[in-house]
């Protein structure tokens, strides 16, 4: 095999046009597989280095009703706890937006609260400190926190002293006892941890589904197995706590699933499915560039086997250097793949980067390396194989006859080269019309917010410490000075407040509620979306009123608690009737300490979440009656919103200096980092698309090029006999014509079958866009023709007496 590399080596020296441009064909193919199957490995396949991750669950409680699960109450985890078999351990945590103070400035920081045992659980071990001990989980002995990785970086630039010094968070003095090393991406957006210490109340609490929990299974138990242990639990709590717990089970979920979810893998194999047809392509390209060689060496072949060559030694030789090229095009093809890594990694704004797990984790590592020494060798052989058959399939006598004259393929290779030509044909379009459906849903995505005017709008988040602003009247006071200031300023025409904006894709908080006279159905759930919206925030965006009217400024602290629904809201709970002047209460507990609130107006259904485009039923609080503890900030301005940014910030010092303001961008850049992830995908299709068409295009010139090189004798005749240049033309244009026309066939057959799953993959994309699937084909069917002109047009020229001599 040595002997035959070295051959193959030489034999690629005496065609530098043919070696370097298969390389560099392949090294398209495979780099961009490569590229894929990187980003597929860090955020799919390993987002999260935890020992025995397989063993790791996340648990959650689901209604009966609703096919989504649901965060857990405190009491049942400590019920799941005490009467488990099936776990090592089981950890809880929280969420908690706290502010850090830092050299008399605030930074806004994503906590989560963990109990004591939840680095055991993942069997996470800090590079620097320690993590919590179990008498640090106690109201008032729970000032610790544990920085992650990055966090530190960031913050305190990788200070070697950290541990151990003073750090000033929600007004109270945390001492850092540890730091995290970076491999631990779970959950990916904290900042850091602090000890979770819950008073007494909470731990009795079965109502509030507050609590995430991660639990690592004892060898030889299942996820199945656990599943069934905690259900009976749940059963068993159901029947003791009906009021509570009737009608809620239990989902356990592998870690690694529940934090890829189940679009991002679904995405990760669409795209490396179509960089899979990328190859594909590549190796149609490289057979029918080995065919045309393969032409040129069959005198090679004839005298090899006159001088005792066996046939299986030839095809060995050949096979050589068809791997040989593939492992050249898999090295340019791994530079090729960082080149693209490092571009996206440059493009990924770091507020979308520190959300998405194994991210930091992103690069061409051992595994990578191993796909695409794979590759090369599959792809050698499968571009290789039936070209070095062909090349073997000659006539000894006849071949050595001819002298080395021009000879010419057999129908055998034709037929090949005709279905490699159509299936690059086919998958191009296929990827072209579903990259163009992408692109088109895009847009739409990207300009659903349109109505609301968002590149006139400029957001932020505003974060009030509870420690400081721990009542009702103190926070209402802060929201009512801040947007006063805000609106007086120059060049602003209104602020507004809404925790959640639409078409922001970050979800909502979808709270329990009650209607008053109803009585809940046992085992019911009965939930909306919660928002909390300052007077003026339907105005601001353009946000119609179906019925009643908006918040005023009269509906304050001491007025009547009032809410808008929205109208799919109204249709569901108050068909045939108006839902103004009926009251609802948030809290399915019937001791809920939330007020009772009188609906006052109907707002037009508006999506907070793109997998769900049609508005998720909705309840609208008055941020003045009852305040949330953060928000976002809606300014709408009369010129460039960015530009307002530093007089804002300026005013809201005046009132709190320490408070700390996320990074301030328009509402369209605030839409279009929600949809980032979707863009990374559109756009990686887009390149697939464009990179196929291309080489269907030049496969579609290397095919016709060959064919007129094999005919030129025949087209000399031809001419010789009366035929004119433009029957010439026709006769090989049509022959283009056929063969793009089959491969248009089969490929908007693909396409389809592409569209639907695109379709429950992305909000705008519609499967029988008969725009798309009627400009695509005839497109590339223009392209197909236009990349066979130049062959037809040498054939047309061709000297009738000079193709006779050559023969």
């Amino acid at each position: 095999m040595y002997a035959d590399l070295k051959f193959a080596l030489r034999q690629l020296r005496k065609s530098p046009g043919f070696a370097i441009t298969a390389i560099l064909t392949l090294a398209l193919g495979i780099g961009l597989n490569t590229a894929v199957f990187s980003f597929m490995d860090a955020l799919v396949l390993h987002p999260l280095a935890v020992p025995d991750m397989s063993h790791v669950v996340t648990v959650e409680e689901e209604a009966q009703d609703r096919a989504d699960g649901q965060w857990v109450t405190l009491a049942n985890y400590q019920d799941w706890g005490a009467q488990s078999r099936s776990f090592e351990d089981l950890a809880v945590r929280a969420n908690r937006a706290m502010s850090l103070t830092e050299a008399g400035g605030a930074t806004h920081i994503d906590a989560a609260e963990v109990s004591t045992n939840f680095f055991q659980v993942l069997r996470a071990t800090p590079i620097m400190g320690r993590v919590f001990r179990a008498d640090e989980a106690q109201p008032g002995r729970d000032a610790e926190a544990v920085l992650s990785f990055s966090f530190w970086q960031r913050q305190f630039g990788g200070d070697a002293g950290i541990v151990g010094r003073s750090i000033q968070i929600n007004e109270r003095a945390y001492t850092v006892v540890g730091v995290m090393p970076r491999t631990l991406a779970y959950p990916s957006e904290a900042d850091m941890f602090v000890p979770f210490a819950p008073a007494a109340d909470q731990r009795l609490n079965r109502s509030a589904h507050d609590y995430q929990v991660v639990g690592r299974l004892r060898s030889g138990v299942t996820v199945a197995q656990a599943q069934a242990e905690l259900q009976g639990i749940a059963v068993r709590l159901a029947k003791a706590y009906p009021a509570t717990n009737l009608g809620w089970g239990v989902k356990v979920t592998p870690l690694l699933v529940a934090v890829s979810g189940t679009l991002t893998p679904l995405y990760f194999r669409m795209v490396l499915g179509a960089t899979g047809f990328v190859l594909l392509i590549v190796c149609a390209n490289i057979a029918n560039l080995q065919f045309a060689r393969g032409l040129g060496r069959r005198n090679e072949m004839a005298l090899r086997t006159a001088l005792g060559a066996k046939r299986l030694r030839l095809l060995r030789q050949l096979l050589a250097e068809s791997v040989l090229l593939g492992v050249a095009g898999a090295a340019a093809g791994l530079l090729l793949a960082k080149l693209d890594l490092q571009i996206c990694l440059a493009f990924m704004p770091e507020r979308v980067a520190r959300y998405v797990a194994g991210w930091g984790h992103v690069s061409l590592n051992g595994r990578a390396l191993a796909l695409s020494i794979v590759l090369a060798v599959v792809a050698g052989i499968v571009s290789g194989v039936a070209p070095a058959l062909e090349a073997l399939r000659v006539n000894l006598v006849d071949q050595l006859k001819s002298g080395g004259r021009t000879s010419t393929g057999s129908g055998s290779a034709h037929r090949l080269r005709n279905i490699f030509a159509v299936c690059q044909i086919a998958l191009a379009v296929a990827l072209v019309i579903g990259a163009a459906l992408m692109a088109k849903g895009m847009w739409a995505m990207l300009h659903i917010a349109d109505v609301h005017d968002p590149k006139q709008v400029l957001t932020f988040q505003g974060q009030l410490p509870v420690e400081r602003y721990n009542t009702p009247a103190k926070q209402a006071a802060w929201y009512a000075d801040s947007l006063s200031r805000i609106r007086a300023l120059p060049g602003v025409k209104t602020a507004a407040l809404a925790t959640y904006l639409p078409e922001g894709n970050d979800g909502t908080w979808q709270d329990d509620f009650r209607i008053d006279n109803r009585a809940l159905i046992p085992g019911k759930s009965q939930s909306a979306a919660r928002l909390s919206v300052s007077g003026g925030y339907f105005d601001a965006l353009h946000i119609p009123l179906a019925e009643g009217r908006t918040f005023r400024e009269s509906d304050g602290l001491t007025a009547a608690p009032v809410a808008i629904v929205s109208r799919s809201f109204a249709a569901q709970y108050f068909p045939g009737t108006t839902a103004l002047g009926h009251r609802i209460r948030m809290g399915a507990s019937r001791h809920s300490d939330e007020p009772w609130m009188t609906i006052v107006g109907v707002a037009e259904n508006l999506g907070y979440d793109w997998t769900n485009p049609s508005g998720s039923l909705a309840i609208y609080l008055n941020s003045a009656q009852i305040p949330p503890t953060g928000t976002k900030y809606v300014v709408v301005a009369e010129g460039d919103p960015l530009a307002l940014a530093p007089a804002v910030r300026k005013s809201l010092a005046a009132i709190d200096a320490t408070l700390p303001l996320d990074a301030m961008q328009t509402y369209d850049g605030y839409i279009r980092e929600a949809l980032t992830g979707l863009m990374y995908v559109a756009s990686m299709l887009g390149v697939d698309a464009a990179i196929a068409l291309l080489l269907a295009a030049i496969g579609i010139f290397g095919v016709m090029a060959n064919l007129v090189g094999e005919r030129r004798r025949e087209i000399g005749i031809r001419f010789t006999f009366g035929a004119r240049r433009g029957d010439v033309s026709r006769m090989f244009l049509g022959r283009a014509g056929r063969l793009a026309a089959i491969g248009i066939a089969a490929g908007v057959v693909m396409a389809a079958g592409l569209a639907r799953l695109a379709a429950s993959l992305f909000y705008g994309v519609h499967p029988g866009d008969l725009a798309i699937f009627v400009t695509i084909p005839v497109t590339i069917f223009g392209i197909a023709l236009a990349a066979s002109w130049l062959p037809v047009r040498v054939a047309s020229l061709i000297d009738p007496v000079q193709a006779m001599r050559d023969q």
